[in-house]
């Protein structure tokens, strides 16, 4: 029987995230014309969706959207070819891409004319397309990805690596050992590109597996960040688990895994909304469990000030 359940901080919307929601928001209050968004804001449905009842059409291409329409880029970014596009159709562009991944696409135009670059990412992921738009780049997955390299890269020309921000800060660490063995003369970034909430929220979750039985994960099936802490957490774990809302709850779960103590966090594009419908749903389950903040928690205190004009 359930008897405790232990929240991860931080968990839930991080600062990117709360950046691009509020980005949203200010340009439709400001707007008097019906606002687009290409691509899903945030990788989370209940973001999504109430957004659509506050009147704001997402849109998966520009061409669903007429002429000069406004149309705000998502938090994952995009490619420069994309921001060209809108511009020769003479759309208002509001670009909500996290500054953390705004960071990363700067660093792939600096050196796109000087080095060879490997990206570390997942193939098809919204972030790792608009990223690997600015400059060419040899996408790797795993150290495996890495080897495969061997006979593209040339040793007599300036190589080094980018990021996407939302991978597990172990695994990418194996893909950088990797490549470092392969490609000896590799220069390596003063600082990778795993955004620190990313770092943090695993970091939480690492934290809290001596004293658990499983780690329960709130988030999207397509969001990355979400699935590296069900990830991380199952290692150790292996009963841990994911849902995407309280509907997908089930009590026999952890009867059948003799869950006694539960671990709660949240990935970065899960609002506090589905945390606080998922524990009450727990408390349905088993009405004594004690839900309590993990020992030696910190707070996620980074913001992100959106800037004077929010559309180009």
């Amino acid at each position: 029987m359930l008897e405790k359940i232990y929240l991860a901080n931080p968990r839930g919307f991080c600062a990117g995230v709360k950046y691009a929601i509020s980005y949203v928001e200010q340009v439709q209050a400001n707007a008097a014309e019906q606002i687009y968004v290409r691509k899903e804001i945030v990788h989370n449905r209940r973001v999504v969706e109430d957004m659509k009842k506050r009147g704001i059409l997402f849109i998966n291409e520009l061409e669903e959207a007429p002429d000069g329409a406004t149309v705000v880029f998502s938090a994952h970014g995009v490619s420069p070819s994309v921001v060209e596009a809108a511009k020769n159709r003479g759309m208002k562009i509001g670009d909500a891409t996290c500054p953390l991944v705004t960071r990363v696409h700067r660093k792939a135009r600096r050196i796109k004319d000087t080095h060879q670059i490997i990206y570390i990412g997942h193939e098809g992921h919204d972030e790792a397309i608009g990223t690997m738009g600015e400059a060419e780049m040899f996408l790797v997955e795993s150290a495996e990805d890495v080897i495969q390299l061997k006979e593209k890269i040339d040793p007599k020309k300036p190589l080094t690596y980018l990021m996407q921000t939302t991978l597990s800060v172990a695994d990418t660490r194996n893909v950088v050992d990797q490549i470092a063995k392969t490609f000896p003369f590799v220069e390596h970034p003063a600082k990778d590109d795993i955004c620190y909430a990313t770092t943090e929220r695993q970091e939480a979750v690492s934290e809290m597996m001596e004293k658990i039985d499983a780690m329960l994960v709130i988030g999207a099936d397509n969001s990355s960040n979400s699935l590296r802490l069900l990830q991380l957490a199952q290692k150790s774990k292996p009963h841990s688990f994911k849902v995407t809302g309280a509907d997908d709850l089930s009590k026999e779960y952890i009867q059948n895994n003799e869950i006694t103590i539960l671990g709660l966090t949240a990935g970065a594009s899960t609002p506090q909304v589905l945390v606080d419908e998922i524990i009450s749903k727990l408390k349905t389950f088993y009405p004594n469990a004690v839900v309590d903040l993990f020992p030696g928690s910190r707070e996620d205190s980074m913001n992100f000030k959106l800037p004077t004009n929010l559309l180009a």
